[in-house]
């Protein structure tokens, strides 16, 4: 029997059974690409927007979600847009009492940015073999981070 030596980046689990690598660097090919890169636009686009936000709101070039249009109330994703605005002066503070979340989901678009901009250039990307029980305990966690999130916003941020 002949083993196959994994590649440096690749981690395998033993333990688990899974045969094929944990982590791989996979060659990508041009439809990933061209996927990433249109993900990519409409990230910056989302950036661009939050970056001139302050300009752009007493201007009334800015839109209320249809949720808080409707209700009077905050949905999920209300206080993202001021949260990513706030962090681009560098106030932690106001993004956080904005949209608890805003700052580490900030620093996930921008690793997000970087990752993609490798992935089109260098032809690469990192693909994840998960349980689908890891991957329920993620959506799962996910989700309890968001619905705490916008409990804080209705009770104890007062929006």
């Amino acid at each position: 029997m002949v083993r196959r030596m994994s590649r440096p980046w690749e981690l395998t689990s033993p333990q688990s059974g899974h045969r094929g690598p944990l982590v791989e660097v996979a060659q990508t090919g041009r439809n990933e690409r061209m996927v990433t890169g249109a993900l990519l636009a409409l990230v910056v686009l989302w950036l661009t927007y939050t970056r001139l936000y302050f300009w752009l709101q007493p201007r009334h070039l800015t839109v209320d979600g249809p949720f808080m249009y409707l209700t009077g109330k905050p949905d999920p994703g209300c206080g993202l847009t001021r949260t990513f605005a706030w962090m681009w002066r560098g106030d932690l503070t106001h993004a956080i009492l904005v949209y608890p979340l805003g700052p580490l989901i900030f620093t996930g678009t921008l690793g997000f940015v970087a990752y993609s901009v490798a992935v089109i250039i260098g032809g690469r990307s990192i693909r994840l073999a998960l349980s689908r029980a890891i991957q329920r305990n993620i959506v799962v966690v996910a989700l309890a981070a968001l619905v705490l999130n916008w409990a804080a916003k209705w009770f104890w941020l007062g929006m």
